[in-house]
């Protein structure tokens, strides 16, 4: 008897950790995004501050392109040397990214420390821009691997000293070397490292665009390593994987902003759907799980149940305003704070939560309070976005826009803490000039942190794509429980989509009424696809199952035992960090 008690138990066992391991999404879901013949050509760029943000950033998304045969440069911008020489950390970067499908050929290192601090608490990026920091370790100047040398070494010969000028260089420098057609790029979060990279970035852009023989507009999207991701919303073992969520409780960087960076509404972010392999029910049958522990020494999988997600989530940064070419004169206050690119800037990246600045403010007793925006050759202008200062004290309430064929336009008051007005009106013809004049002024800070300057208010994007929702999450292959009677259908759509029209793919005990589907008692599966109308190569298409009562347990179990078998992992992984380095595995 207890011989096959045992051999039950043993088959349980087996059964249940082979679930652990195959826990993938299944059936005939799919979607068009990266898929069309035109990406062939395209190159899209991944800039990161350190050796992991790549998954933080945009792990799933790597991994959807590699897929497609798009070529994916990444690039990190420190060697993480925080702790010791980083080496070990740069290694790691190359296993993930190649458990993503990046070849180490197309993974840059820029060689520059991790938290290069002037004191304490001062980060270079508020130092002297020239001023040469000295590393944790006792280094000055860049480098990689022996084997793999950093980008400026590759391309000279020689290392660079740690300053502030010479990472915005390079940072500069690897973009017009591969002239990616997208660029994703973190933003400001919680991280210092982060914050200045993401500031540095915009200013090497800014380089990039004023530049008077430019004739390269990437198309460029900023998101979160923290917010949303590695200190996202502990929602993993859902029935069904939900999308990115907002900071919670004490991973707010400041609750008077929608967002870590101020410019940033949650409900304008863009969703990009994930690739197959980083979708499943438990982490240990998941890719991006999979990359996570390549980086063994950051202990990154005890921040797996945050990271994946059904999406990952950008803002759009346009690049082609008139502004970064036009010269810019001002009746008082600084003028380089109007078209740098950056919709707000940071005088102590250290402070938490951080306080912004870089705006325009004209002198108190400036009469005008006028910026003149000068081209070189006529322009059509339709539309102007104007970006308030980033104080919730201070707000710009009234103003004019004057071009210089006479027309005139009103606007205020301006939205609050730096987020986008937008002013459209009929195309104006042959402008050699516009005038921002500001009137009514409420606060001491009361300004303009950045203007831009479009000919069109049509912003073509190189994604199209639409994507099914269930409760406002990416769906894939959704189950559902017998009390689950109906569900609601909506649809994500972004770029170049007039509209689209859902339909069944099978029969089955259920209805679909426009966008809704209801289910009978029989209800087994259902395969539901969405089209754009202006182009049905453009789709998403999605799997909806029932889930017996067993399966349910069979799945919660499986889950549990993934639980236990994550946590150990995560121990085991701590304790040896601790023996063979002496110091925390994070």
């Amino acid at each position: 008897m207890t011989f096959y008690l045992l051999l039950v138990i043993t088959i349980v066992l087996i059964f249940l950790f082979y679930q652990v391991y195959n826990s993938a999404y299944s059936g005939d879901f799919s979607n068009s995004l990266w898929t069309e013949s035109s990406w062939a050509d395209k190159t899209v760029m991944i800039i990161v501050p350190h050796q992991d943000d790549e998954i933080n950033l945009a792990g799933s998304t790597i991994k959807n392109l590699t897929d497609n045969h798009i070529h994916v440069i990444v690039v990190f911008a420190t060697t993480s040397d925080y702790h010791d020489s980083g080496i070990d950390r740069l290694h790691e970067a190359l296993t993930a990214l190649k458990i993503l499908g990046v070849p180490e050929k197309d993974i840059v290192f820029l060689g520059y420390c991790n938290m290069p601090m002037v004191t304490k608490t001062q980060h270079f990026y508020n130092a002297d821009e020239t001023l040469v920091i000295t590393s944790d370790q006792g280094l000055t100047q860049t480098y990689a691997l022996p084997e793999k040398p950093e980008f400026c070494f590759n391309l000279t010969g020689q290392h660079k000293n740690y300053t502030k000028k010479n990472l915005r260089e390079d940072i500069q420098s690897v973009i017009t070397h591969y002239k990616p057609d997208i660029i994703f790029a973190a933003d400001f979060d919680r991280h210092i490292d982060h914050r200045a990279i993401s500031l540095l970035f915009e200013e090497a852009i800014a380089n990039i665009l004023s530049n008077n023989d430019n004739t390269y507009y990437p198309e460029l999207y900023k998101g979160f390593c923290y917010n949303g991701s590695y200190l996202g919303k502990k929602d993993f073992y859902e029935l069904n994987l939900a999308g990115e969520a907002k900071a919670e409780g004490e991973f707010i960087n400041d609750p008077n902003y929608d967002t870590d960076f101020p410019p940033y509404l949650w409900d304008e972010r863009l969703r990009l759907p994930v690739v197959r392999e980083a979708l499943s029910r438990t982490l240990n049958s998941n890719l991006i799980y999979q990359a996570l522990r390549a980086h063994f020494s950051q202990g990154i999988i005890h921040n797996a149940k945050r990271i994946i997600n059904s999406d990952q989530i950008f803002w759009r940064r346009i690049t082609t305003s008139l502004s970064y070419q036009a010269k810019i004169t001002v009746t008082s206050g600084n003028a380089k704070y109007l078209n740098d690119f950056k919709l707000a800037d940071c005088d102590d990246i250290y402070a938490l939560p951080a306080s912004f600045s870089g705006t325009w403010i004209p002198d108190t007793n400036d009469s005008e309070k006028k910026a003149v925006f000068s081209f070189n050759k006529p322009q059509i202008v339709t539309q102007v976005i104007l970006y308030g200062n980033s104080n919730l004290d201070s707000r710009v309430l009234e103003g004019t826009i004057t071009l210089s064929n006479g027309f005139t336009t009103k606007f205020g008051p301006l939205k609050q803490g730096s987020k986008a007005t937008v002013i459209t009106f009929k195309p104006q013809n042959n402008i050699f000039s516009l005038t921002i004049s500001l009137s009514k002024l409420q606060g001491t800070n009361a300004g303009l942190n950045e203007v831009e300057i479009y000919a069109t208010d049509k912003f073509p994007s190189l994604l199209n794509f639409i994507k099914i929702l269930i409760e406002d999450n990416f769906a894939y292959e959704y189950l559902i429980t017998a009390k689950t009677k109906e569900l609601p259908l909506n649809l994500y759509a972004y770029g170049d989509i007039k509209g689209y029209k859902l339909f069944p793919l099978n029969t089955d005990d259920f209805k679909l009424y426009d966008n809704k589907i209801v289910f009978g008692s029989s209800f087994k599966t259902a395969i539901i696809r969405a089209e754009a109308e202006n182009n049905n190569a453009i789709y998403d298409q999605i799997v909806i199952r029932k889930i017996s009562t067993l399966r349910l347990l069979i799945l919660k179990t499986a889950q549990i035992m993934d639980m236990i078998v994550h946590r150990i992992e995560h121990i085991a992984k701590h304790k040896y960090q601790m023996w063979t380095k002496g110091y925390p595995y994070e």
